[in-house]
């Protein structure tokens, strides 16, 4: 199976950190990871700028294994806002990107001097 990382770019509407970081964090997570294909998912908060333009200030990474990636990805915006993955309200999606990248290399990891 091919290996995938999903980079999802996102923000909450004005003064709902909160409640987005509450949901995403207490239930969004875990509902993308029972969908076909996720494997892992794991949330981050901009902390800078070293080069280029921010795309959001909320970055989650999620892990995917799968033969159809398409399948999967259409199956979890199929899930958007169901009993099976409810959108909380604080979530602005009109600025939200979503990028796949399928894994083209294995990991490289620092050498420890010695």
């Amino acid at each position: 199976m091919a290996r995938y990382k999903m980079l999802v770019f996102s923000v909450p509407f004005e003064g709902q950190d909160d409640a987005f970081n509450a949901w995403y964090d207490g239930r969004h997570l875990d509902d993308i990871c029972a969908l076909n294909g996720f494997t892992t998912a794991q949330r981050f908060k901009l902390h800078s700028v070293a080069m280029g333009q921010d795309m959001n200030r909320y970055l989650a990474i999620y892990d995917l294994e799968t033969d159809d990636p398409e399948r999967d990805i259409a199956a979890m915006f199929a899930a958007r806002d169901t009993a099976v993955m409810p959108i909380d309200p604080s979530f602005d999606l009109d600025p939200t990107t979503v990028l796949l990248y399928e894994e083209t290399g294995a990991m490289v990891t620092a050498k420890i001097a010695g």
